[in-house]
Order: structure tokens, then C-alpha cells, then sequence
């Protein structure tokens, strides 16, 4: 019986990744001992974040000589077929507007976006553009972790990097977002960050969601950058 683990996202992009790097560094380099170091390389960094693939894919590993593109893919195809990606959950207006600051039309439609986009895709987090704003969902050890961004139109972006995917976006595939916290004196704190517009696309690059979450979770006097 085939036993298939379910992960998140952002950890199934991770593996999908550096899989196919076993691809890129055939047909870039006709080197067997450096074929041979990038496959050590890759089995490193995998059981480095997930230390039970070692030990379950060693074998299949140093059974691929990475002299064929057959048996490269083979192997591709037997590690990522062991793995399905976590759906986030389904949420309710009432769970959805503990976390979401808005009006009920603005919540209604992005909760109906959010539901249906679950279903298909697979996701580290959504994201609506709604009027001005930016809106996020995740989770977070089952807890429900929500963002009302806002979007600076005057920044017109040449080239940057997202900080959710880590890659280079241009043009309209990247906007600049702020998040805003009010202190206890009444004042307004904010943070910016350039992310994907597109969060299907950022989705599909994702191989963490610490920064995701730290953006999420900024407060005045309480985060990392400083």
C-alpha cells in the first residue's frame, strides 16, 4: 500500500525544486562527478529540512547515476508522487471578520473568492485585491492568521523581489504593500514590503512562509527587523 504523506505548500516546493535541479544539472554539465555532487546536494538539503528523507530515499538516490534523463525523471516522479499538498480550511464570514477588518460586502466577497480558490489550488496563503487594498488568509497551527493591506499606487516597480517567493517580479507582477499598527499613543506604525500581485504565481515559488507570517504578524516594538 502506498503511503502519501501530506505537507504544506511552501514544504512541497521546497522538494519540487531542488528535484529538478537533478534535471538542470544533466542537460548543463556532461561532468558525471559534478552531476553526481549536485544529487548529494540536493538529497543534503532536502533531509536537512525533512530528516526522515534520508533515510526513506538513500537508496533510490544512489540508485540514480544521472546518466539518463529517464532514470532522472524516474526518480522525480517517485519522490514528489509520495507527497500531497494540505489544503488550507474552509472559513465562515463570522471566522473570517475575527481576523479581517471589513465591511460586510468587502468580507462576503472575499471569503466567497477565498472558499473557491481552496478547492482547486494549492495554496501557502490567498490574497484578493479589494478597492485599495491588498487582503491575505493563512494559517498558523490551525489558527487563522488575516491581513488588510494597503497598496501604494504611486510606486511604480522596475524590478524587485518579492518578499513572500524571494523572486524577481516586474512591472504590474509586483506591488508594494503596507501593513499598519496603532500604538497606545494614538499613533500609526507601518511596515512595507514589495510582494507578488498574483497570488497563484507567488504560490506556486513559495518554499517558506516564516516571512509571510512575520508581515502578518508585525507590531510596534515586537518584531524582528529590529
Amino acid at each position: 500500500m502506498i503511503i502519501i504523506e501530506t505537507i504544506r505548500n511552501e514544504d512541497y516546493n521546497f522538494i519540487k525544486k531542488r528535484m529538478l535541479r537533478l534535471e538542470e544539472a544533466y542537460k548543463q554539465s556532461n561532468d558525471q562527478k559534478v552531476r553526481q555532487l549536485v544529487k548529494e546536494q540536493v538529497l543534503y538539503e532536502i533531509s536537512e529540512r525533512f530528516p526522515r528523507f534520508l533515510e526513506e530515499y538513500a537508496a533510490s538516490f544512489a540508485n540514480c547515476q544521472m546518466s539518463s534523463l529517464r532514470e532522472i525523471t524516474e526518480l522525480t516522479v517517485h519522490v514528489l508522487s509520495k507527497y500531497s499538498v494540505e489544503k488550507l480550511p474552509p472559513i465562515t464570514e463570522k471566522e473570517a471578520k475575527r481576523v479581517l477588518k471589513l465591511k460586510d460586502k468587502a468580507l462576503k466577497l472575499f471569503v466567497r473568492g477565498y472558499n473557491a480558490a481552496i478547492v482547486s489550488k494549492d495554496l501557502t496563503y490567498y490574497s484578493q485585491r479589494i478597492d485599495d487594498k491588498l487582503v491575505f488568509f493563512t494559517t498558523q497551527d490551525n489558527m487563522p492568521l488575516g491581513l488588510v493591506s494597503s497598496i501604494n499606487p504611486n510606486v511604480r516597480n522596475k524590478e524587485c523581489m518579492c518578499y513572500f517567493c524571494k523572486q524577481f517580479r516586474r512591472g504590474k507582477d509586483i506591488v508594494f504593500i503596507t501593513n499598519s499598527v496603532k500604538t497606545k499613543e494614538g499613533n500609526y506604525s507601518c511596515i512595507g514590503q514589495t510582494v507578488c500581485s498574483d497570488y497563484e504565481m507567488c504560490n506556486r515559488s513559495i518554499e517558506s512562509n516564516k516571512t509571510l507570517i512575520k508581515f502578518f504578524k508585525y507590531k510596534l516594538g515586537n518584531n524582528e527587523d529590529k
